[in-house]
């Protein structure tokens, strides 16, 4: 009987479990952080990659992959590019390669700026954003009523520079803001739809974080 090398992986394991434990390895992320960091206990973190546990997948999966920056798909399946966050998905004859934003809360938006750890309120699937530096933010209050209304979810993509006419998330002290972005011969301004609010300008301590590529809106009851 061979014994088990420190890096032996026993057959018993699941693919998906190996995986992830291949890469908490290469990161140098333990079982702990992987928990606190996807929003869930250590306990669950060791049974999804213990030896006894031949499951294929996870409910964590999905979260797991984002956390530690890898392909969803990769992770639950072996199937494609570790490294490549975007997920194909054939539609007829046509394959999209989407990629999962978070969704996040005004108050989250600082911290995922920061490459910190947010309360997600769940994923996205885009495919108009960038993968990593891209989140989707639901919109509160009427400043943008009418072509946007609250509850209404846009993706911010912050790798994009602002042009005349866009669509653009921004922080003014602690608060997130979404206006339209308007260029000024100095500096440039955040106009709302609403005229009931005050259109603000860059000598506001206005910062830009990033252009809107996506707006969607969903039937209410």
């Amino acid at each position: 009987m061979r014994l088990l090398g420190i890096l032996d992986i026993p057959e018993t394991m699941s693919p998906l479990g190996k995986r992830i434990k291949d890469v908490l390895r290469e990161k140098g992320i333990t079982q702990a952080e992987l928990a606190r960091l996807v929003g869930t206990k250590q306990q669950t973190i060791s049974y999804i990659v213990s030896d006894q546990n031949p499951a294929q997948t996870s409910r964590y999966a999905t979260k797991i992959a984002e956390v530690l920056g890898v392909n969803p798909s990769w992770l639950q399946t072996g199937d494609g590019d570790r490294h490549d966050p975007s997920v194909p998905i054939r539609v007829g004859n046509v394959v999209v390669r989407s990629v999962q934003v978070p969704i996040l809360l005004s108050a989250d938006v600082p911290l995922f700026l920061e490459g910190k750890p947010t309360s997600n309120q769940g994923l996205l699937m885009t495919d108009s954003a960038s993968a990593g530096v891209s989140f989707a933010l639901e919109l509160a209050g009427n400043s943008m009523a009418p072509t946007f209304k609250e509850g209404d979810r846009v993706v911010i993509d912050t790798s994009l520079k602002p042009e005349p006419g866009d669509y653009v998330a921004a922080m003014a002290g602690d608060v997130i803001l979404f206006r339209r972005y308007r260029q000024r011969q100095s500096g440039f301004e955040l106009v709302p739809e609403n005229q009931d609010w005050e259109t603000l300008s860059s000598n506001d301590d206005i910062r830009i974080v990033g252009v809107m590529t996506e707006h969607r809106r969903y039937r209410r009851p």
